[in-house]
């Protein structure tokens, strides 16, 4: 009678096996542990862009950008229009209030549960921005951010004075300045602007400045915050792709 000797894997083919097995494994999952948080991003990120839209329409219908923020707001110490102070009435931060805005929010949800923050203010012809948290790998989360709003600095511009109202040098420098705008004119005299002509190239302040005529500069008076969002932790506004993170 013939009879076949059975094959079988030693120990060590077992352990070898068992080890490639493991890595594969844990490769996979880190493969897709990242493709999971790249689809969880692209949502927020079309989210935003989609609240964003929202907002546009809104507005365009009449609605108030102030009615688009529901919560209470954290503390907004930056200046907004140059006025050097804390923003009053004219600006709000919270969450986004989906009612107001005539969307639902189970279909605006971040895929890891937290709220998106919205910041609007009714000055600068009124600007908002969004704000939500990327996941980044293995680093640090980043702020995600959207919107209308742009901070400005406090650079000057060459303007000809003819009593309150200063005309621009740099038709570049158009659209640089919005009504409520509290200015420095020649670096020494406050005004606020009250006006500013159709083809946005004369600015008209609330009263003359010191020296009426002449060539002169304006700017605003204060720098702006660099985001209508504010990190609650850090006390600084919220950047794209920074590290500072609101709520």
């Amino acid at each position: 009678m013939l009879h076949t000797k059975k094959q079988a894997f030693t120990l060590v083919e077992l352990i070898v096996v068992i080890t490639i097995l493991a890595i594969l494994g844990t490769i996979a999952f880190i493969s897709l542990q990242g493709y999971s948080a790249d689809a969880r991003n692209s949502k927020r990120t079309q989210d935003l862009n989609n609240i964003a839209a929202a907002i546009n329409i809104k507005t365009v219908q009449g609605s108030s950008l102030l009615s688009f923020v529901e919560g209470l707001p954290t503390t907004f110490t930056g200046s907004i229009s140059g006025t050097g102070t804390t923003a009053g009435t004219d600006f709000n931060e919270g969450n986004v209030n989906h009612t107001a805005l005539g969307i639902k929010a189970e279909d605006f949800q971040d895929p890891n549960g937290s709220e998106y923050q919205i910041g609007v203010t009714t000055k600068k012809n009124g600007q908002f921005e969004l704000a939500g948290i990327n996941e980044n790998g293995s680093g640090a989360p980043t702020a995600a951010v959207t919107g209308t709003y742009n901070a400005r600095g406090t650079g000057s511009v060459v303007v000809a004075k003819n009593g309150a109202n200063l005309s621009l040098e740099d038709n570049t420098n158009i659209g640089s300045f919005f009504v409520g705008d509290f200015v420095s004119v020649d670096s020494t005299d406050t005004r606020e602007i009250v006006r500013i002509s159709t083809d946005g190239t004369t600015l008209t302040l609330a009263s003359a400045p010191t020296t009426s005529t002449g060539t002169g500069t304006v700017a605003l008076l204060d720098a702006e915050m660099g985001g209508l969002v504010e990190s609650t932790t850090a006390g600084t506004s919220v950047t794209n792709n920074g590290s500072d993170l609101p709520y």
